[in-house]
């Protein structure tokens, strides 16, 4: 039978995993378009992260100084509503920095600790990740006025700040190649059944 699933008290706040962050090499002028772009669960319920679900995300660098961020959310299949739904209190991180864009791609995570189901339920869960590319407003303003000049359009009003210029929401899925920090090493899930 599934429930909703309880977190636990420190659930995963600050629980980034080991090199959260970590960037390959800046991009060259020969990468193709091939760069792995994906969100997985990389832990599940494991013996060193009991009731754990660990959520990894891969996102490319376009070469550009955007900051890339990115929230995880955790997710319970609710078999009476018949429908995914998120995980109440600290379901959803904060909004964490993953680095610039001009990397060629990076790999990051968030672990949720769940309270232990009584006996007889599973969760099943799952990991939704969105991600955004910001930009300091100056910087999207050159960007915008150069994309504009080249096809004739007026000048965009001034911003403040920064802003969002591209966002994405990934779900969780499986078989994804060269995923790190898994438990065991390489794991790649769409769900997880913490029981």
């Amino acid at each position: 039978m599934a429930e909703s699933p309880t977190l636990t008290t420190d659930a995963g706040q600050g629980a980034l995993l080991a090199t959260s962050a970590r960037s390959r090499s800046r991009r060259s002028e020969n990468d193709t378009d091939d760069r792995p772009f994906w969100a997985t669960v990389n832990i599940c319920d494991t013996a060193a992260t009991p009731n754990g679900l660990g959520v990894r995300t891969s996102v490319p660098g376009n070469g550009t100084s955007e900051r890339i961020f990115a929230r995880y959310t955790a997710q319970w299949w609710s078999s009476d509503e018949q429908k995914w739904l998120t995980v109440g209190g600290s379901g959803v991180t904060d909004w964490v920095y993953l680095g610039d864009a001009a990397m060629s791609s990076r790999q990051a995570g968030w672990t949720f600790r769940f309270v232990e189901p009584p006996e007889g339920t599973t969760y099943v869960m799952r990991g939704v990740v969105e991600l955004q590319w910001r930009q300091q407003a100056q910087a999207a303003r050159r960007a915008r006025r150069a994309r504009h000049a080249r096809h004739g359009h007026r000048r965009a009003r001034k911003a403040q700040g920064v802003q969002v210029v591209r966002e994405r929401t990934l779900l969780t899925k499986t078989g994804m190649k060269h995923v790190q920090g898994g438990d065991p090493a390489g794991l790649s899930k769409a769900m997880c059944l913490i029981w």
